[in-house]
């Protein structure tokens, strides 16, 4: 059986993916806005949804569930039976599921820590976050 990660490992992997795509984000967006920090434009915004898109979404297919962050910790997203997760599986758990988590008061992530080591978005999507191998 799988060993499940639990909410502290995720939440690390969270943080280390988050400062990895925000400073891509903000160069990018200062390359784009002509060097001007006060300047945000529509072009920067759709690039950084796309870049997200990718990193959370794409990423993870491509890697066998894996973000850098998650490397890093040694986890990855799997389906219940432990195997890679689909396009439409890891969009539905990053896009939607995530949106759902957030709106209750962070309470769809912090379901993480409880017993089935499981978030409400891992249940939407119907994945697991186990240890790599």
């Amino acid at each position: 059986m799988e060993h499940r990660a639990g909410f502290w490992i995720r939440f690390i992997a969270l943080i280390i993916d988050t400062i990895i795509l925000s400073i891509v984000q903000f160069v990018l967006s200062f390359l784009i806005s002509g060097y001007s920090l006060t300047e945000m434009n529509v072009l920067s915004s759709i690039i950084n949804l796309i870049l997200t898109f990718l990193y959370f979404v794409w990423l993870q297919v491509k890697f066998n569930g894996q973000t850098i962050g998650k490397k890093i910790t040694g986890i990855r997203v799997a389906n219940l039976e432990g195997e890679r997760v689909t396009i439409g599986q890891m969009t539905l758990r990053e896009i939607i599921g995530k949106l759902v988590s957030g709106f209750i008061l962070l309470i769809g992530f912090l379901m993480a820590a409880g017993r089935s080591k499981r978030a409400l978005h891992d249940y939407i999507a119907k994945t697991i976050v186990i240890r790599a191998e």
